[in-house]
């Protein structure tokens, strides 16, 4: 009983951090999966990926509405990301044989994605990425697209983290685009990419749908809240304290609390 009120409370909390800052989600997810939950770590990735596919689709409906993105750069991108989260969930699924690897390099991976994640949050909050003045747009070509999404799909694939904040950051550091069309774009691309790299996960029979359904009773109450109040909260103090959770989650796979 006591594990389906973590849960619940788990869910609650990363569904109201996406709906206020639209990051987030597995950056914590799959940590509490590994080190509260007790999960195995590939049984921990497939089950974040299943949470966050439904999700980001329910997010992702309504940045389309709100953004006004159009589906082009969503596509290119896909066309990079797509095949590379196939390649890395299909590289970790391979080597559930493997103890060793999946016990030590799989948590080292998600530790390490964990700590970029978190210095490129923090980098946001104290302004050192992103838009410093938006007077010069420039969006990326399709070629970047599809290297930004091989990137971000590759560490989907293999760690369920990573995608949306990786590209967000990549977004950032090269181009410069209005924030809630770059958002929109990330939101819908996030989505699709969930989708697929779940669904290699729920073939291969590693996710639990009874701890999906629970992190959803609490998650999408949680998304709606935190796009409610987002507009009566310091967002840049809530993506501190993102920063800082996502760091030391990291910082406590790497340490080897995620190991068995």
């Amino acid at each position: 009983m006591l594990d389906f009120f973590l849960m619940l409370g788990a869910g609650m909390l990363t569904g109201f951090l996406i709906g206020l800052t639209g990051m987030g989600g597995g950056a914590l997810m799959t940590p509490f999966l590994l080190t509260v939950m007790k999960f195995n770590p590939v049984l921990a990735v497939g089950t974040d990926l299943v949470f966050a596919a439904v999700t980001k689709v329910i997010g992702g409906l309504g940045h389309h509405h709100e953004s006004k993105v159009s589906v082009k750069p969503v596509l290119w991108m896909a066309v990079g990301s797509i095949p590379a989260s196939f390649l890395g969930s299909q590289f970790i699924l391979r080597q559930q044989e493997n103890r060793h690897l999946i016990d030590e390099f799989l948590p080292t991976l998600l530790g390490w994605t964990l700590v970029i994640v978190s210095v490129i949050i923090l980098a946001r909050v104290f302004r050192f990425l992103g838009p410093k003045k938006e007077s010069q747009v420039r969006y990326p070509p399709p070629w970047a697209l599809i290297v930004i999404g091989a990137l971000g799909g590759a560490l989907v694939g293999m760690t369920s983290i990573g995608g949306g904040t990786v590209i967000m950051a990549l977004l950032l550091l090269f181009f410069s685009m209005p924030l809630n069309y770059m958002v929109g774009l990330d939101v819908m691309h996030g989505a699709l990419l969930a989708i697929i790299s779940a669904a290699s996960y729920v073939l291969a029979g590693q996710t639990n749908f009874m701890a999906v359904g629970t992190l959803l009773i609490g998650s999408l109450p949680g998304v709606w809240l935190g796009a409610k109040v987002v507009h009566r909260i310091n967002l840049l103090l809530v993506r501190g304290i993102l920063g800082l959770l996502v760091l030391g989650a990291g910082i406590h796979l790497l340490l080897g609390g995620g190991g068995h």
